[in-house]
């Protein structure tokens, strides 16, 4: 793991924690008499909303706002990434640009998981449904086609990074060193076994 990525991860638990505690948490007062639910809507406006059932068009602006949370985290993030690793060498800064994917993702899922748990509750109202929402599994992979497309559009713009992989043989010839000497050749071992820059 890149220091990039060490941060990101701390980073992304946080904001897991802080959207579970203060977001989330805040809707199971649709349930409580008198309560109201007074939470960002992640586009400059709130939502504000109280005595009525969870569901229908309260489903979809839970879902919606979710969708909108975590598609500003993953932009935010992807710009974070391309200021943070321009100093890093091409191999190293694609590795961390899949590690950046791949913790994205892994923090989408604990949110969405976090997410349904919460919509449960609160359309059962204390005692969980079961139905999968169908707007929750879309913002889901909604979010994480956005994460797939924003990757693929920075590795495009990263320099190609020459893979060896697979090409022993280049590696050896590059390695040989044929001199005239006791042996009439050697091997440049540092050259045959160390990585590739």
């Amino acid at each position: 793991m890149t220091p990039f990525e060490l941060s990101l991860k701390h980073d992304l638990d946080i904001e897991r924690l802080r959207f579970d505690n203060e977001w989330l948490f805040k809707w199971h007062c649709l349930n409580m008499e008198g309560r109201t639910v007074d939470v960002p809507r992640f586009d400059g406006g709130r939502i504000t909303i109280g005595g009525v059932r969870f569901e229908g068009q309260a489903q979809s602006i839970y879902w919606q706002a979710i969708g909108r949370n975590l598609n500003g985290k993953v932009h935010e993030t992807f710009q974070k990434w391309d200021q943070d690793t321009r100093s890093y060498p091409a191999t190293l800064r694609s590795s961390s640009l899949d590690g950046t994917e791949r913790l994205l993702r892994q923090f989408v899922a604990a949110v969405a998981t976090r997410a349904l748990e919460t919509y449960r509750a609160v359309t059962g109202r204390g005692v969980p449904v079961k139905d999968p929402p169908v707007e929750g599994s879309g913002m889901h992979s909604a979010t994480n086609v956005e994460i797939l497309r924003l990757a693929q559009a920075h590795r495009e713009l990263l320099p190609t990074v020459k893979s060896t992989e697979g090409k022993w043989w280049e590696r050896l010839i590059d390695a040989l060193n044929i001199k005239p000497g006791m042996f009439g050749m050697n091997i440049d071992l540092k050259k045959l076994f160390g990585r590739s820059k």
